[in-house]
C-alpha cells in the first residue's frame, strides 16, 4: 500500500513508499532511466544532497540539528551541504567551521519521491510524484544574503536531478525504524544556491523559501578556516 509522508527540509515534499532492506546508499543513473526535463550543473549535486541528507541517523543529521554542531558529519570535496529544516516551516540559527575555499550548495525550495526496490517503480513514475508537488511555478520567498548582500542572480538555479539511490536507517529523520532500507529510484526537483570559493573570515548565510504553505528561514554563522 502506497504511504504519503510529507515533509519539509528547505520547504520540500516527501512522497514515500513502502521501504525494503538493503545496504547501499549512493546515486546512480540505472540504465534507461528517463532523463529530467531541466538538468543542469545542480542536478546531480541535488541528488547527492538528497542521499547526504536521508543516509544519516537523526541522532546527528544536520537536517535535525538546531546548533550547528552536525555541520560537517559527512561532508567531503569541493563542495560543502548545509541544511534547512524538516518536517516544519519556522525558522533557526546555527553556527558552522568549515575550511577556506569550499563551495556552499544548499535548498531554497526542493521536493523528492523515493520509492523502494520491491515497488518496481519507473523513472517516469518518481518524476511525475515529484512534479506533484509543484516547485517549479510553486516556490517562493526564494532569497539568499551573505554578508547581508543578495548573492547573484545566477547563484539560484532550479534543477530536476538524475535519479538516485539511497539506505534509510533505522534511527532515520523520520524517526520510523519501519521506513528502514534502500530505496533504489529516486528523484528530486528544487531550488538551490551555489556560493563559490568561500574565504576565510567569520560570515552570516541566510535563505529562505516557502513552498504549500510552508515558509523556512535558515541562518548560519559560518567559521571559515584557512
Amino acid at each position: 500500500m502506497k504511504r504519503a509522508i510529507f515533509a519539509f527540509i528547505s520547504a520540500s515534499i516527501l512522497l514515500m513508499a513502502a521501504p525494503l532492506a538493503a545496504s547501499a546508499s549512493s546515486v546512480a543513473t540505472p540504465a534507461g532511466a528517463a532523463a529530467p526535463s531541466v538538468a543542469n550543473a545542480y542536478s546531480p549535486l541535488a541528488a547527492k544532497w538528497w542521499t547526504w541528507a536521508l543516509s544519516q541517523p537523526a541522532a546527528s543529521n544536520p537536517l535535525l540539528d538546531t546548533t550547528g554542531s552536525q555541520c560537517s558529519n559527512q561532508q567531503s570535496g569541493p563542495t560543502w551541504f548545509l541544511a534547512g529544516l524538516f518536517s516544519t516551516g519556522g525558522s533557526v540559527t546555527r553556527s558552522c567551521t568549515i575550511p577556506a575555499h569550499k563551495d556552499l550548495f544548499f535548498p531554497l525550495a526542493n521536493a523528492f519521491d523515493i520509492e523502494p526496490q520491491s515497488a518496481h517503480k519507473t523513472p517516469a513514475y518518481v518524476r511525475a510524484q515529484v512534479a506533484l508537488a509543484g516547485v517549479k511555478t510553486g516556490a517562493s520567498n526564494l532569497t539568499a544574503t551573505y554578508d547581508g548582500t543578495a548573492v547573484p542572480p545566477g547563484a539560484v538555479k532550479y534543477e530536476e536531478s538524475p535519479i538516485f539511490n539511497v539506505t534509510l536507517p533505522a534511527d532515520n529523520v523520520f524517526r520510523d525504524p519501519t521506513f528502514a532500507g534502500f530505496y533504489n529510484m529516486g528523484a528530486d526537483a528544487g531550488y538551490y544556491a551555489l556560493i563559490k570559493n568561500v574565504l576565510p573570515g567569520t560570515h552570516t548565510l541566510n535563505f529562505t523559501g516557502t513552498l504549500n504553505g510552508q515558509t523556512i528561514n535558515s541562518t548560519y554563522t559560518l567559521t571559515v578556516t584557512p
